[in-house]
């Protein structure tokens, strides 16, 4: 599941375009990729950019950022697994909780969470909707999953001149057409 909660709606503009993103919904009929965007708790590091030594940006303006976390699957790993073995680096060390997306090839993108790490071996629930192959990418820099919404009325956007709409979303378990 996923929750957004107390959105803040207050332009003309931003109340259509949230009424126009429920409605494209379909009522939970439309599948959707949900970006988790939970960067500050993933071992990827500070998003903010770093700056050369003598503060000047490159020409463009920009400055260095942080790298994000460079993972595969070390081995395969069948249906229903609830371990896989990965190698791979990151800014910070996995500790447990994070949040990773693996895109399968029959299921699109599906969300895993951490529960436990041993060496090079990541125990994560739910179990895979998909077996993994040697060499599959471990997507912890934007974990998503296909998702659809809740229930209809899961994403009522209060009357008024200012709006904190929320939505709940769950993963979409129909078949791929």
């Amino acid at each position: 599941m996923a929750d957004f909660m107390n959105g803040d709606v207050a332009e003309r503009e931003e109340v259509l375009a949230w009424r126009a993103f429920a409605a494209s919904l379909d009522g939970g009929a439309a599948r959707v990729v949900v970006h988790f965007g939970d960067r500050y708790h993933q071992p990827v590091g500070d998003p903010a950019s770093v700056p050369h030594s003598d503060d000047a940006p490159f020409s463009d303006d920009e400055e260095y950022s942080s790298g994000g976390a460079d993972y595969e699957a070390s081995v395969a790993a069948a249906l229903r697994a609830t371990t896989i073995t990965i190698a791979g680096s990151s800014e910070l060390p996995l500790v447990g909780g994070e949040w990773f997306s693996i895109l399968h090839p029959n299921w699109g993108w599906r969300a895993y969470n951490i529960i436990a790490i041993d060496g090079a071996t990541i125990e994560f629930r739910p179990p895979l909707r998909e077996a993994v192959t040697a060499g599959t990418e471990i997507e912890f820099d934007d974990p998503r999953c296909v998702m659809r919404r809740a229930q209809p009325t899961s994403n009522a956007l209060n009357v008024g001149r200012y709006g904190a709409p929320s939505i709940s979303f769950v993963e979409d378990m129909r078949k791929p057409a």
